[in-house]
């Protein structure tokens, strides 16, 4: 790729591990000092280690997205470290495998807090810094889940619907500053979540494997090459779009 991003800011959420952790290397390649979040330290110190091998910064600060007030204050420790903010990759987020009449209102409330409202949380505060340098770009990750109805995942699907209504609201009133906010909704995706998943039982990877028209889930790598590209000069002209990757999910009858 390209190597000149030098000086460029990318800030992850959920960056220690998956597809955030993809995602921060990739841009890390294309030249981006990286700020990384996510709920675990250790995983944090191996990611960022990583990272730094692509002889660039990272910093990174153990968070519980759906706070507020941890929201801000490590923002604003990214901004006084870099004085800038080009790229916010907002990725943090959880899933719950449930009958919905079996859900308690704490259960619905938590999912939609880290999965909904920690992505208001970011894009607000660093939307603020964005808004004042007058450029940057906004990239949600969504799910496939939602537009499609898998039984038992209604605060999930719910959540990624509001994650591409929110993108879709923050690229038309953010224009003007020359911000592009866009979405990616992958279909499923062979992240260390997911294995794990698959070991418990908790996820057939057959069925899983059925559901797009390639036959198989996807890879890490295969979402974050989308998000370094709409992270890239080549995406100038996209904005309030949401981007499947979901290996034909969406098309399969």
């Amino acid at each position: 790729m390209e190597d000149n991003y030098r000086g460029s800011v990318a800030l992850i959420t959920g960056g220690s591990r998956g597809i955030g952790f993809a995602s921060a290397k990739a841009l890390a390649e294309m030249g981006f000092d990286i700020a990384l979040c996510s709920r675990n330290r250790k995983e944090l110190e191996k990611a960022s280690e990583e990272i730094k091998k692509e002889n660039v910064n990272c910093l990174f600060q153990p968070i519980d997205v759906s706070r507020e007030p941890e929201v801000i204050t490590f923002v604003e420790s990214v901004y006084d470290a870099y004085k800038r903010i080009d790229v916010l990759v907002n990725n943090a987020g959880i899933q719950l495998n449930k009958p919905f009449l079996e859900l308690s209102s704490t259960e619905w409330h938590s999912v939609l807090a880290i999965n909904l409202d920690s992505y208001f949380y970011f894009c607000k505060y660093v939307g603020k810094h964005m808004t004042e340098q007058k450029g940057g770009k906004i990239i949600n990750i969504s799910s496939v889940l939602s537009k499609f109805a898998l039984p038992g995942r209604a605060p999930y699907s719910v959540s990624k619907a509001g994650i591409e209504a929110l993108t879709r609201i923050l690229a038309s009133e953010w224009a003007k500053y020359s911000i592009l906010v866009n979405a990616i909704a992958p279909g499923h995706v062979d992240t260390e979540l997911v294995r794990s998943d698959i070991k418990r039982g908790l996820l057939d990877e057959k069925i899983m494997q059925e559901r797009g028209v390639l036959g198989r889930i996807g890879v890490i790598d295969e979402i974050s090459s989308v998000v370094a590209f709409l992270a890239s000069r080549k995406a100038s002209y996209i904005t309030g779009q949401t981007f499947v990757v979901d290996g034909g999910f969406s098309i399969k009858k």
